[in-house]
């Protein structure tokens, strides 16, 4: 059939050509293209080869008016020619019928894409599920995730209380079947317990948590910290705990003064403990001047216990009887005086850490002590503002009174604002002196570096040394420290020096040619002197606007890698 044309028998004038009716020769077939052209452009039907279905092709092919007189006749009120309105009203209803057929494959089209996206959903879960089952962590050994849990609970061990239900060993034992039976299976995942009766608003849930955990740490060594604000000597936790103590090696009571008697009722049952902290809440408290026996008996038949740390609770020796002959390790913020006792009634002690404070009015100077256990000691002088009491001269006045002749390492701290250094120590305890720090946050006076230097003539076998020491462009307040370490100027201090650590005061030290003379004196071994090894800095220098002389020093210290950045 050939192409259909637009007749133009109108009873309308001639004129009316002149306002746009198409003439005979402006007719054009309802396929206006070329029935090549035609082909070319229309889509192949939809044709299957393996049954060779031909889907028919719904590609709309319908004769329109030229494009002219479509734009024409939208963009004015004037109706179409009777010829042209009987050709619209043919492709309207042929439209209708195509669209129909189309939404009908639209339908048929979404069908088949859902379908096909549900397959793609169900093909990636199976992916997924697979990865799953062949997942690497399905062949870690057992005993690795023992000890994956295990560290897993190390990260919170720190102030994290235990009866929460995010706690990790609970997140560890629901996470799946396997897991649960691991963590079931590691008594020691359960025996870390950690009290906090301030943040407890259900008690009977947290008394069942706690059983739960007793329960799955079956025979293991408990470590148990319990902290609170107020009394706890009606809780019903305590008698929970109380039943295990015997499983206790590592207990830490930050409690009132009031509650501490509650332990005595599981005296003679620690036979496992070590380690004993006890912080006395609320402030200090001290012992009535009337007291002959110690108050607190609870830790006396404890013979397993080595560390003793105890703050706020002014003497401790009146307070608290405890094994102290068998004690290794103590710490604690007392009085010089309750100190002496203590090292009198420890002589196996071998650490110590005490906040010198001098504030007793009853302290008297005591005939001197020699210790001769005692290796690591540590003593701190606090800020007054923080304290409330006065610090001052309280380390010097504490060395004056013991000799510790196997002393290997001492450090010390001063939190005020009067930094005094003693000029010597007692007795032979310089001579065993291995490692000597000072922290301090203020500059050392010249005083202060006078009786360091002083000190420091006496340890020839000191091989460690920490200084706080700022360097600044205009000028250091810390020459005094720099020409006194230098080993050609003072070839008698410190000779077996083979580690030197500078804590900078100022947040950007300047480099100072004196800062570099005193290392090139120690870098290499003399007759009097050892070689340095290492040069510790808290920060680098700023380089910048030096000497290129200076630099150019300090660049070949550095190239033999002596130095090393950041304080331990």
């Amino acid at each position: 059939m050939g192409p259909t044309y637009v007749s133009a028998s109108d009873s309308r004038s001639s004129t009316s050509s002149k306002r746009g009716v198409l003439t005979p020769n402006q007719f054009l077939p309802l396929t206006h293209h070329h029935p090549s052209e035609v082909d070319s452009k229309m889509p192949a039907s939809s044709h299957c080869p393996q049954c060779g279905y031909n889907r028919p092709d719904l590609s709309f092919h319908c004769g329109i008016l030229v494009p002219p007189r479509m734009e024409e006749l939208l963009k004015s009120n004037e109706p179409p020619l009777q010829a042209e309105h009987v050709h619209l009203d043919s492709t309207i209803c042929e439209s209708h019928g195509f669209l129909a057929r189309l939404q009908q494959r639209i339908t048929e089209t979404r069908v088949a894409l859902e379908g096909l996206l549900d397959e793609e959903r169900r093909v990636e879960h199976m992916i997924e599920s697979c990865k799953t089952i062949v997942h690497p962590i399905r062949r870690i050994p057992e005993d690795i995730i023992h000890e994956i849990f295990l560290a897993c609970l190390n990260t919170e061990r720190e102030g994290m209380d235990s009866l929460r239900r995010k706690f990790t060993r609970l997140v560890l034992s629901q996470v799946c079947r396997d897991w649960r039976r691991t963590s079931l299976s590691t008594p020691r995942l359960w025996s870390s317990i950690t009290v906090d009766f301030d943040i407890y608003h259900n008690e009977l849930a947290c008394q069942y948590l706690l059983q739960m955990c007793l329960f799955r740490s079956a025979t293991h060594d408990i470590t148990l910290s319990i902290h609170s604000g107020g009394d706890i000597s009606e809780s019903h936790l305590l008698p929970v705990l109380l039943l295990c103590a015997s499983r206790w090696t590592d207990l830490s009571l930050s409690i009132p003064y009031s509650s501490i008697h509650i332990f005595s009722a599981a005296r003679g049952t620690f036979h496992r403990l070590s380690r004993l902290s006890l912080e006395v809440t609320r402030g200090h408290v001290k012992v009535p001047a009337a007291a002959v026996k110690p108050v607190f008996d609870a830790f006396e038949y404890a013979p397993l216990l080595r560390e003793f740390f105890t703050k706020n609770l002014c003497q401790a020796v009146k307070q608290i009887n405890l094994p102290w002959s068998q004690l290794t390790g103590y710490t604690g913020d007392d009085y010089g005086s309750v100190y002496i006792d203590i090292l009198r009634l420890a002589p196996n002690m071998e650490s110590v850490s005490l906040q010198c404070d001098f504030s007793g009015p009853d302290f008297t100077h005591p005939p001197s002590l020699s210790h001769r256990r005692l290796r690591i000691l540590h003593v701190h002088e606090a800020n007054e503002s923080d304290t409330g009491v006065i610090s001052e001269g309280g380390i010097i006045r504490f060395l004056s009174c013991i000799e510790f002749p196997m002393l290997e390492s001492l450090r010390m701290t001063y939190g005020n604002a009067s930094i005094q250094i003693p000029s010597s120590l007692q007795g032979l305890t310089a001579g065993s002196l291995r490692s000597l720090r000072i922290d301090a946050q203020l500059v050392l006076s010249a005083e202060a570096q006078a009786n360091l230097f002083s000190l420091l003539k006496t340890t020839s076998c000191l091989s460690s040394l920490l200084i706080p020491c700022p360097l600044m462009p205009e000028g250091s307040e810390c020459d005094g420290i720099l020409f006194g370490l230098n080993g050609n100027i003072n070839p008698g201090v410190v000779p077996s020096l083979t580690s030197l650590t500078i804590q900078f005061l100022n947040e950007k030290p300047h480099l100072d040619p004196s800062f570099i003379d005193m290392v090139h004196s120690r870098r290499y071994p003399a007759s009097n002197c050892t070689a340095l090894q290492c040069l510790r800095l808290s920060a680098p220098f700023a380089m910048e606007s030096l000497d290129p002389d200076v630099v150019g020093r300090w660049k070949d210290i550095c190239d033999d890698g002596l130095v090393v950045y950041g304080v331990e």
